[in-house]
């Protein structure tokens, strides 16, 4: 049973991609402090080796030499303390952010975890335990009378458990204010519009490929199932245009990354011109479908956690805290807007065409981002000038393409008052974004359109 626990466990991160295995080493908590404890034991075994072997508590026995009795009730001591410590630390982590799951977003908690800094304090306080939970073990009267390494190291672990503990505080207060929070948020989703939109596909996109198999594409393909149920994570498009050249097929991606699947929903269709037999199951392991979303390549995801925080500050009557998760959403959608063309054909080394994504344009991001958080603030119009007033600042920065999907925005979001009693300088502020959003995007004539009625 054991063996059989073993080998599910070790083949599930053997069947992960590279970009897998990494996010979850960053977003699991045991990770680093496995590292830390490995380097307490290299320390542990070299100061017991020091002190056994080259007798340093007798050559520093007039000054810094500790005598057994007293090295064991240090140890044993500091055991307890740094266990105590570190139990307190995290209890009281998790009561306050139980709180503010409630109040923001329940995926806040996972981001913080994630951090460097968390985790390597946690590193600390394992790593230290351990050491002097071993050395509370291992230490014999009748091999050395005194100690020198011993206690010396305990004790700095001690002290710098003690600096750890202060740090994480001040980093856990630090992090838990609203701009901190939403602002590791952006740079996350920033991170993916990068690696994924960017560094990953822009080399394989194309508007004018050689697509002399269209005849082919117009008969019906052959559509593979997904084999399981759950949560697109992760597409591996490299090595799927490579093997596609090679078999010389087309594929067509049904769902996109972030969508549910069922076991028999069609994952994909494929168009093979040769009608030989193909393998269909290599390119099944292309995706990775688990039972949860996560943020390795899917943008949507990341954006939909500031998207939470904002619906949930207004729930709580929290403007201020609305507006800035807001205006963290255009900071993502101008660099998808900057980034991408929005080509859903992926070539070849050859410009032929292997792979046809999903037809995702710019107002896709812009309602997923912006449009669940002005279905919540319908009735607040000073949130909502606050999305027109960022969707000025986004249009400022925007490829130009993409400003007919801003202000069709805008104006759905303004009919949404035409029914509505507003303050005459609630009615100056909103409208005034207005025009300034339609003097950036040249709709001026739209604007006027727009008030006649």
């Amino acid at each position: 049973m054991r063996t059989y626990l073993l080998d599910k466990y070790l083949k599930k991160y053997m069947r992960m991609s590279e970009r897998e295995l990494s996010h979850q080493f960053r977003s699991n908590l045991w990770f680093t402090p496995v590292l830390y404890v490995f380097f307490s034991l290299l320390l542990l075994c070299t100061a017991f080796f020091g002190d056994f072997n080259y007798d340093l508590g007798d050559r520093f026995r007039s000054y810094f030499a500790v005598d057994y009795d007293l090295t064991r009730t240090l140890v044993s001591t500091l055991t307890a303390g740094i266990l105590s410590l570190t139990i307190f630390t995290f209890n009281l982590v998790l009561v306050v952010f139980t709180t503010f799951s409630g109040q923001f977003s329940p995926r806040m908690l996972k981001n913080f975890i994630a951090s460097k800094a968390t985790q390597r304090v946690l590193g600390i306080f394992t790593g230290s335990f351990v050491y002097v939970l071993l050395s509370f073990l291992f230490l014999n009267k009748r091999i050395t009378e005194y100690y020198f390494a011993v206690p010396l190291v305990a004790t700095f672990l001690a002290m710098f458990s003690m600096g750890a503990f202060i740090f994480f505080i001040n980093h856990a207060v630090a992090w838990l204010q609203v701009n901190e929070m939403t602002d590791d948020m952006k740079k996350e989703a920033l991170g993916i519009v990068q690696s994924t939109m960017k560094n990953e596909l822009d080399q394989y996109k194309v508007e004018d490929f050689n697509d002399t198999d269209a005849h082919i594409r117009q008969g019906k393909g052959t559509p593979i199932q997904a084999g399981r149920p759950g949560y697109i994570q992760l597409v591996d498009f490299i090595t799927m245009i490579q093997e596609a050249q090679k078999d010389d097929i087309v594929i067509k991606l049904e769902y996109t990354i972030g969508c549910y699947v069922f076991e028999t929903t069609p994952l994909l269709t494929y168009w093979n011109k040769h009608g030989n037999n193909l393998d269909e199951d290599k390119y099944l392991e292309f995706f990775s479908i688990r039972k949860k979303q996560t943020e390795v390549q899917d943008i949507e995801f990341s954006i939909n956690k500031l998207v939470e925080v904002a619906i949930r500050a207004l729930g709580n009557y929290d403007p201020k805290t609305a507006t800035t998760a807001i205006y963290q959403v255009g900071e993502v959608l101008v660099s998808i807007s900057q980034i991408t063309d929005f080509s859903h054909y992926l070539v070849d080394d050859k410009n032929n065409l292997r792979i046809i994504l999903q037809e995702i344009d710019f107002n896709h991001y812009l309602y997923h981002g912006l449009g669940y958080i002005r279905h919540y603030a319908k009735d607040n119009v000073i949130v909502s000038t606050d999305i027109l007033k960022v969707l000025d600042l986004m249009a400022k920065s925007l490829n130009p393409r993409d400003y007919e999907a801003v202000w069709d925005f805008a104006i759905h979001t303004a009919q949404g008052f035409e029914n509505l009693f507003l303050f005459e300088q609630d009615s100056q502020q909103f409208y005034s974004a207005l025009r300034n959003l339609a003097t950036t995007t040249d709709n001026l004539i739209n604007y006027d359109k727009f008030l006649k009625k």
